[in-house]
């Protein structure tokens, strides 16, 4: 299942899905608003059929013939190519950075299936509504799916496979099977605060970097009361904060892959700041998927 929010929403759900929605985002209510794929209320309302529903199936089925042709084991071979080709790096403990396991092409195709499947309506951050005034409705930056990533024939099944082939790799555990994705856009001067995940996902975090190039900023905690307060998603701060003592800046270019596990999941924080040296972190829009298991 695929819900998308936006800015200052409180996303209800049922069971688990609103358990969690509630965790991320606090209460929930009868009231609350759950988007679909496309911007619209809910997967039961009346969803108006347009020409953007063409340009998302006509997304889809460019990305779908790409990931046809592709075999994941080739975008991560066992030995890596020397002197050239993707490479990986682990600036932090448990982090491993895959550069380019994502071609330009393929790159670009996922950017605009994700654009128009999640983001169609969402306009640049800053820009002026149809009326001249502020942008027209909750402005939309943040989809999610629930639910077993194990069909390598959808897009997002794809990049759980891609992860899988290599996870020792990736510090990834064996046979671990993704079932939720966290789909968030960044325009220019939008960042997200430095944080761990919520510790209801289990251990080996993956992200996808498609669009604008982005720097992520890690910072090392020490203690249980800083691990508790950064799994709680953070709200942007320029200073030090105790318990943080080092900083580790990881750039993050369309086509790179990273993974968390172990010490880069627990106990070091992870976040786009929205500027780095009074400029904006990210020059153009930027996409990322982000899949995890709930525990």
């Amino acid at each position: 299942m695929d819900t998308v929010r936006g800015n200052g929403d409180d996303a209800g759900g049922s069971g688990q899905r609103g358990e969690l929605f509630h965790e991320l985002f606090g209460d929930t209510s009868e009231d609350s608003s759950v988007y679909d794929g496309h911007g619209g209320m809910g997967s039961d309302g009346d969803e108006e059929e347009d020409e953007d529903g063409d340009s998302e199936q006509t997304a889809l089925e460019s990305l779908m013939a790409e990931i046809g042709r592709t075999q994941p084991d080739e975008l991560m071979p066992d030995e890596l190519a020397p002197g050239g080709g993707a490479m990986i790096e682990r600036p932090v403990p448990g982090l491993a950075v895959y550069r380019s396991m994502l071609g330009p092409r393929l790159s670009r195709l996922f950017f605009a299936w994700l654009s128009a499947k999640y983001f169609r309506t969402t306009p640049v951050a800053g820009t002026q509504g149809s009326g001249g005034g502020e942008p027209d409705g909750p402005r939309i930056n943040q989809g999610m799916h629930f639910g077993a990533l194990t069909d390598r024939r959808t897009p997002l099944g794809f990049l759980a496979a891609l992860a899988a082939a290599r996870g020792g790799h990736l510090h990834l555990h064996g046979g671990q099977v993704f079932d939720q994705a966290i789909i968030n856009l960044y325009d220019p001067g939008e960042g997200i605060g430095d944080h761990i995940d919520l510790l209801r996902f289990g251990d080996g975090v993956v992200g996808f970097s498609f669009g604008g190039s982005a720097t992520m900023r890690m910072r090392e905690l020490h203690g249980a009361e800083d691990i508790a307060r950064a799994s709680r998603y953070a709200h942007e701060e320029e200073e030090e904060g105790e318990g943080c003592l080092s900083h580790v800046a990881v750039g993050l270019d369309a086509g790179d892959v990273y993974a968390m596990a172990g010490d880069a999941r627990y106990r070091w924080t992870h976040g786009f700041p929205a500027t780095i040296g009074g400029r904006s972190n990210v020059q153009s829009r930027r996409i990322s998927v982000t899949l995890r298991r709930l525990l």
